[in-house]
């Protein structure tokens, strides 16, 4: 982008001034609190891949696991996988449009603030990929973020500019590594032309069909596929020579990643994460096929007023979740009835029952997601919503205890830590997250009683801002559950 401009027209004299951060007064408590219930989600979901191959995410429920073990594995693959990465991509939409409605109110730049912050989330999630963890979503978030920050400024020339220097370095090297990021480009320019010509209401119409619409394609695919059984053609014998290779590929692969993680030294393991990272970061575009559909529908809530004034919007929120908690959920749980299990081996990629329940658990977690949010939205609203209060601690941390609880993980389960991968029961995996989110909850209390942001979220600011904001506290501010803020 050639200038740093207001992206609305501003007042006269003011186009030009720095945005700054946002002081703790100006919070929406009910976010943070929201934004703190999905860190344990995350969590929850995080902590089996601490003490088991990361390599066999997204087979499902491990088959190998009975009684207990299984009965937790099913809970956290029924109420939690899937749906709060997607809660998370909704709370950053939110943030997006909070931020640029703030530049917009007092006429201040947005573009290269925002540039910045993108910025500093990729340097983030490089950092905790390779010194930390492999499960990072943070450099996920960060290219997702960049195709919203162009849908929304429309800036044609550097989103031509982008396409055209990924489709040449494609060509230049032969190789189909960048068709992720091409086909990202290619989506964002549908969406910038589209999107700014009709109502507000097209931001979350186009989040939910774009989300949904490679699953919707999935099950009549299944469908397709059921009914005329011939188009699956048996493999060939070349085809299944290549997936024995990659069949072998894959297990050795797996026993190197067992190996680092339970009996490798740290430098070992920093060693294998930026391999890791390296052969990863071409597909690193590919999560934003259904991270920036959440996003734009984050979006929608704060530029169509909702989040504004939550309490009046309290009729919207229990339609959204009357409609999408049951119907998710049934989703849900019929996709597991089908396929609790998917095989590494590679077979079934085209089987029926599979192809659906991939679709429905998809589609199932978008509307959970949803209805989550709805949800909390209106529990915060009643008396019981104030047990959720001290979430809002942690929620206000929410990057510093993201990868906080992933180097406490690390360091417990791993090798160069205290070395207890693979050892700990599912159930045992539970207690670990509760006793270490509670210890985080507290920490973010003690630590915001002094200071007006966390260690992470402070370093964060400076470099958005290109300012060093005051990290001492002068008042303490209270809010109340809807984002009514007081001085305490």
């Amino acid at each position: 982008m050639h200038q740093d401009v207001p992206v609305t027209t501003a007042a006269p004299g003011e186009a030009g001034a720095a945005l700054a951060p946002i002081d703790a007064g100006d919070r929406i408590a009910a976010l943070d609190i929201i934004r703190g219930f999905a860190l344990i989600g995350i969590f929850l979901m995080n902590v089996e891949w601490f003490t088991r191959p990361i390599s066999e995410l997204g087979r499902g429920i491990d088959p190998s696991l009975h009684g207990l073990d299984y009965a937790v594995s099913w809970l956290v693959y029924v109420f939690v996988q899937g749906k709060f990465w997607t809660l998370f991509s909704l709370l950053f939409g939110i943030g997006f449009a909070v931020m640029l409605g703030r530049a917009e109110t007092r006429g201040r730049a947005f573009v290269t603030p925002y540039l910045r912050r993108i910025l500093g989330l990729f340097l983030f999630g490089i950092a905790h990929f390779i010194l930390v963890w492999t499960g990072d979503i943070l450099h996920n978030y960060a290219i997702t973020a960049l195709a919203l920050l162009l849908v929304v400024t429309r800036n044609w020339k550097l989103w031509l500019g982008l396409l055209v220097s990924f489709a040449a370095t494609a060509v230049a090297l032969r190789s189909g590594a960048l068709m992720a990021p091409i086909a990202v480009l290619v989506l964002v320019g549908v969406l910038m032309f589209f999107l700014h010509r009709g109502s507000l209401a097209r931001w979350w119409k186009w989040g939910v069909t774009l989300y949904s619409l490679m699953f919707l394609l999935g099950l009549i695919g299944a469908g397709v596929t059921a009914v005329y059984p011939q188009i699956r053609s048996p493999e060939t014998a070349e085809q299944i020579g290549k997936r024995q290779e990659r069949l072998a590929e894959r297990a050795k692969a797996r026993v190197e990643e067992i190996r680092i993680d339970s009996r490798g030294s740290y430098a070992e393991a920093v060693r294998y994460r930026a391999g890791k990272f390296a052969e990863d970061m071409p597909d690193a575009a590919g999560l934003s096929f259904m991270a920036l559909p959440m996003f734009m529908i984050g979006f929608w809530f704060v530029r169509a007023g909702v989040v504004a004034r939550l309490r009046e919007h309290r009729a919207l929120f229990r339609k959204l979740a009357a409609w999408t908690l049951p119907i998710g959920m049934a989703m849900t749980l019929l996709s597991v009835w089908l396929v609790p299990s998917f095989p590494g081996d590679g077979m079934g990629g085209r089987d029926p029952a599979r192809m659906t329940a991939v679709s429905l658990f998809q589609l199932g977690a978008l509307l959970l997601c949803l209805g989550y949010f709805a949800g909390l939205v209106l529990l915060l609203g009643t008396r019981a919503g104030r047990w959720l209060a001290p979430l809002g601690h942690a929620g206000r941390m929410a990057l510093t205890n993201y990868i906080g609880a992933s180097v406490i993980s690390t360091l417990f389960f791993f090798g160069y830590g205290l070395g207890y991968w693979g050892q700990l029961s599912r159930p045992g995996q539970m207690a670990f997250v509760a006793v270490v989110f509670a210890l985080q909850v507290a920490f973010s209390w003690l630590w915001l009683r002094h200071f007006r942001y966390g260690p992470l979220e402070w370093a964060w600011r400076a470099l958005t801002y290109w300012q060093l904001p005051p990290m001492r506290r002068k008042r303490s501010v209270a809010a109340t559950a809807d984002g009514t803020v007081h001085p305490a």
